[in-house]
């Protein structure tokens, strides 16, 4: 059966970070038909052959990017359905890998070359994903690191991040002064304390509250405190804890998650701390599980696994952020 991700596994090696930062702030902006049409033209000349074309049909906005929905088509037969997100100044597009939609992708070579990468050992690997809670690629890295963390077990010391900005401009902030501000808003940042609040009160199910949030408020574009509640209440969350601590402690945990961002220079989501080196090889689950792995002094039972589906998580290397 053909698939376009298949099709598109090699490229996954590779890490294509393009300064997606601007393409949220930037004033040059082109049309969501625009976007659905270079998307189009860009599968259509570089990744599919035979006679295959990939054919635009709906594009919508969402959190500072658009998401095109495609027809892969072979004789006016559809083979598969593919999404993708395009900046909105046009310039890069990630099924997988992100494209720079004005030139071709790079060889085998240098997709391996962009991989190679050596990180720290240690008994206990210390790994740190910082995120934003809008963020597409910060919610995908959170997708492919539940199964790898769960694997895992006590063996590693992880810890969830959230990168804060300050003086991001009106709308962008929750406090007058500007110091706590997040790139996709205020309501993102508040969403972020609320995320952090659960893991240093109710650790063990913040991964369940987090797919909960992702799937019912995220995808609908809801950040507000009642999807959150809801969404807690999903995971079994005790949310009176969660605003206890969201009313005591906002100011505390944020200044701590801008110290560790500029410990870390973690300003874009998402950044993957593993050993205190920065991780940008492939996100997969098994590819963030290997290159974990990689890094104990001796290697747990776990990783000799293979996770299930673990290569077919969309293997997004782009980010929000700086």
């Amino acid at each position: 059966m053909f698939s376009i991700k298949k099709l598109l596994k090699p490229l996954f090696l590779c890490t294509l970070v393009i300064a997606l930062g601007t393409s949220l702030t930037g004033c040059t902006q082109i049309t969501k038909e625009a976007a659905g049409l270079k998307a189009e033209q860009y599968l259509g000349k570089y990744i599919l052959k035979d006679g295959i074309k990939a054919h635009a049909k709906e594009s919508k906005d969402l959190n500072g990017f658009y998401v095109v929905t495609l027809d892969v088509k072979k004789d006016d037969q559809v083979l598969d359905n593919v999404k993708v997100f395009v900046t909105k100044n046009g310039e890069t597009m990630s099924l997988g890998p992100i494209f720079n939609l004005n030139q071709a992708p790079p060889s085998p070579e240098e997709q391996k070359q962009a991989a190679a990468q050596g990180l720290p050992k240690k008994d206990k690997p210390e790994v740190r994903l910082f995120v934003m809670a809008g963020c597409p690629y910060g919610v995908q890295a959170e997708t492919s690191f539940a199964p790898v963390i769960k694997a895992l077990g006590d063996t590693i010391d992880f810890t969830p991040n959230f990168v804060i900005y300050s003086n991001a401009g009106e709308g962008q902030c929750i406090d007058k002064g500007q110091k706590y501000c997040s790139m996709h808003g205020a309501d993102e940042a508040k969403e972020d304390v609320r995320q952090i609040c659960v893991w240093n009160g109710q650790k063990e199910k913040w991964w369940d509250y987090v797919s909960k949030f992702n799937t019912s408020c995220y995808e609908k574009g809801d950040f507000s405190e009642a999807c959150s509640k809801d969404a807690a209440k999903g995971a079994g969350i005790d949310f009176a804890k969660v605003e206890k601590c969201v009313k005591e402690s906002t100011n505390t945990f944020l200044d701590k998650e801008i110290e560790l961002g500029k410990k870390y220079d973690a300003q874009g989501s998402p950044t993957i701390i593993i050993n205190g080196t920065a991780y940008q090889g492939g996100r997969s689950p098994n590819d963030v599980l290997a290159a974990i792995c990689s890094t104990f002094n001796k290697k747990p039972a776990a990783c000799d696994i293979k996770l299930d589906g673990g290569d077919k998580t969309a293997q997004v290397q782009g980010g929000c952020g700086k």
